[in-house]
């Protein structure tokens, strides 16, 4: 049970499904995304070519084009349920999440995302031992998680990144 603050592009909920049906993984995925890419900018991406994978563009589409608000099987492992509204209006079920991908803009850009009232709804939403991952690494971040009962730890980040940061709900 993932959750992605922020869908964007649909590339982490691309590479998810990919991993899911590599590993024979069921994963109800969940996108919170306020302002959804237009059609013509989500097709000028060259995801599925640079993806060696099965059916990728098909996918990708499908991703793209699946309809907001109600779950629905992209795949034998994958489900995709798209909610349109703002982080600040959105409430996870309490102990309804596994893992969040917190992929909002960073905190600089967009520091009403990244406030510990954020982070507490958001904590309620994980089940015992779920994890947030974000590539923030901010100190304002970090005890932001810390006090709403996250341990944390950075983790070496992708090309480009020196680290990510990992916060578990303890």
């Amino acid at each position: 049970r993932i959750l992605e603050i922020g869908f964007g592009t649909g590339l982490n909920a691309f590479l998810t499904h990919i991993e899911t049906e590599k590993n024979g993984i069921n994963v109800h995925y969940t996108a919170v995304e306020a302002f959804p890419l237009e059609e013509n900018c989500w097709q000028s991406l060259n995801y599925p070519g640079l993806i060696d994978s099965f059916n990728s563009a098909q996918i990708f589409r499908k991703i793209h084009q699946a309809n907001w608000e109600a779950p629905e099987i992209i795949s034998t492992h994958f489900t995709l349920q798209k909610i349109y509204k703002k982080l600040e209006e959105y409430f996870p079920a309490e102990g309804s999440l596994d893992l969040i991908y917190f992929d909002a803009f960073g905190p600089d850009a967009q520091p009403e995302l990244w406030t510990e009232q954020i982070f507490r709804n958001l904590s309620k939403g994980l089940s015992p031992g779920g994890m947030l991952v974000t590539y923030s690494v901010k100190g304002a971040v970090v005890r932001a998680l810390r006090s709403c009962g996250f341990s944390t730890e950075k983790l070496p980040g992708p090309t480009g990144k020196r680290h990510i940061l990992r916060a578990i709900r303890r």
